[in-house]
């Protein structure tokens, strides 16, 4: 997920790819729209997902490197907090990826959209329905202030969040935000309370330091997939093995 590197290399990568940080994350407060997201039989959660609009209210949107190796279970928890659960677990059951990302691993590509169902499933309630509307998908657009909130990699802990200015660098879009660690991952690109237009991941998997965050390009392709999501057709099956990053 992200990378850190070593001071003197963090030093010149500000140097090299420009701006001071405009924001060291905090502890915020939890959001019932985001979540951590775990892989595995585990309470360590390791990326970030969202919720996402759409018709059949059970979508969610994280970045598509947090699947790649992996063999789930995959589960979503919206809005955890110091290991608690207030809107319940939710179980993945379908992952869909866009081919750029199956076929080559794209990095303009690097999201996944996730349809998720209660844990247990004892009703016929919907993500949208316990948490609220999902996030719209926005266009990403140079000097858009953005705030982006995720949980670093751990158990029982709370999310983090800081604020930015967008900026294009190495072809795509880039942040750079204080503190945006291991396991945010997926984190959305908020700008207001309705909308993300990016989110961590992208070149190098969100960035090889800890203050400067990459994001996949949101455009059509991502519109395309949510829908295909939607329909509820069969999903994908992540890569096996990653591309070497850092």
């Amino acid at each position: 997920m992200r990378h850190l590197m070593i001071f003197v290399v963090v030093i010149l990568a500000s140097a090299l790819i420009g701006g001071a940080a405009s924001s060291t994350s905090i502890d915020v407060h939890a959001n019932r729209k985001i979540g951590a997201l775990f892989v595995g039989d585990t309470d360590r959660h390791t990326c970030t997902a969202e919720s996402v609009h759409s018709r059949s209210g059970d979508l969610v949107l994280t970045a598509a490197h947090c699947l790649t190796g992996a063999t789930g279970p995959f589960t979503y928890v919206p809005a955890y907090r110091a290991a608690e659960a207030p809107f319940g677990r939710w179980t993945v059951t379908s992952v869909y990826l866009d081919p750029g990302w199956l076929t080559g691993q794209d990095v303009n590509r690097d999201y996944a959209v996730l349809r998720v169902r209660p844990e247990p499933q004892t009703s016929h309630r919907t993500l949208e329905s316990v948490t609220g509307r999902g996030f719209a998908i926005g266009s990403f657009g140079v000097g858009k202030a953005i705030r982006v909130v995720g949980y670093g990699a751990g158990s029982g802990d709370t999310p983090i969040g800081c604020h930015g200015r967008t900026r294009e660098a190495r072809d795509s879009p880039t942040v750079t935000c204080r503190g945006l660690v291991d396991g945010t991952s997926g984190s959305p690109w908020m700008t207001g309370r309705a909308t993300t237009i990016g989110l961590v991941g992208g070149y190098n998997q969100g960035g090889c330091v800890s203050f400067i965050s990459h994001s996949p390009m949101f455009d059509a392709d991502l519109t395309a997939l949510i829908a295909r999501a939607d329909d509820g057709g069969p999903g994908d099956t992540a890569p096996p093995t990653g591309a070497a990053v850092c």
